[in-house]
């Protein structure tokens, strides 16, 4: 390759590389194919006179000259990125886009944005609120530039940071006046005898409240309802015997209003981290880095007493 032909495509992909540790998963975070990666890589050694990774049997790992030059690349191209973003704000339309979960959306979210909206006008916030599956996977095709909510499964944060901020229970619910709203020492078998209302499989919740059932002897509830609509088991446990499981966040509004009670099982074992969630190493823009810090004052107000999450701790 002709001398001083390195290319933005050459450095990111490195960078890429030197993230995920493959050119397979470098490609798919790219939203590319796998030999046009490694071809980059291999026109970037031969322009630089050395190889900048080890081939080892379980990838490809930096060496030496890699890991200097990774100082250097990653830094200048944040900063490039970040030129961009700063360019992108002031000629046209600013978009930040996140999921964040139900539990957080709520109580969360609305302050948070108010205070992003009051210094970024102009910028669209796009958020995908979901408990679905796949959460990861839009994290690491920048799809999303970051995530709020509970933390992930272990084996979906490869490549991803979580920086955690609160902690919250999950919490099965019921419409006050229910058979077993106010009673006490209830076991899996009590809750048994009704419909269950939970999020659907693959989901984050899910996982968790399945492993603890199973710990409490049973291989499963007899009669479940899957969604991951916030809005139907609201509406549904109100109507019903039904027991809804869910982030105490998502129905915090009603607990409140003694619309719905808490039941009294499984206090204080089934809780979770929330937090954010981002891709490991890579830059986000000064109105996401913004938006993000907005989250935070907003989670340190709500610790103060009175706070939705000060009622947590």
């Amino acid at each position: 390759m002709p001398a001083n032909r390195i290319r933005m495509r050459h450095l990111r992909c490195f960078l890429a590389v030197a993230r995920h540790g493959s050119a397979s998963r470098a490609a798919e975070v790219m939203g590319t194919v796998q030999p046009s990666v490694s071809r980059s890589i291999r026109e970037l050694e031969e322009e630089l006179g050395s190889p900048v990774f080890d081939r080892t049997a379980s990838g490809l790992v930096l060496n030496a000259a890699g890991t200097r030059l990774f100082s250097y690349v990653s830094n200048g191209m944040g900063m490039v990125d970040r030129g961009f973003d700063a360019l992108r704000g002031e000629l046209g339309e600013e978009r930040v886009s996140a999921y964040v979960l139900p539990n957080v959306i709520r109580v969360l979210m609305p302050g948070a944005v108010r205070r992003f909206k009051a210094e970024y006008p102009r910028t669209v916030l796009s958020f995908l609120a979901t408990t679905g599956g796949g959460l990861h996977e839009n994290l690491r095709a920048g799809r999303v530039d970051f995530g709020f909510g509970r933390l992930l499964a272990p084996e979906h944060m490869d490549g991803l940071t979580f920086e955690q901020l609160f902690s919250e229970p999950l919490v099965f619910f019921v419409r006050a006046g229910h058979p077993l709203a106010g009673e006490r020492n209830l076991t899996v078998h009590d809750l048994d005898r009704f419909e269950v209302v939970m999020p659907i499989p693959d989901t984050i919740i899910r996982a968790e409240l399945d492993r603890f059932v199973i710990s409490k002897g049973l291989s499963g509830f007899s009669n479940v309802t899957e969604t991951i609509s916030f809005e139907f088991a609201r509406s549904y446990v109100e109507m019903s015997d039904a027991i809804v499981f869910q982030p105490l966040g998502a129905m915090h509004r009603e607990l409140a209003e003694g619309e719905v009670v808490r039941l009294d099982f499984a206090v204080g074992e089934l809780v979770g981290a929330v937090g954010l969630t981002t891709p490991a190493g890579r830059s986000v823009s000064a109105a996401t880095a913004r938006l993000m810090e907005m989250i935070r004052l907003e989670v340190e107000e709500k610790k103060r007493p009175g706070g939705y999450i000060a009622e947590l701790l």
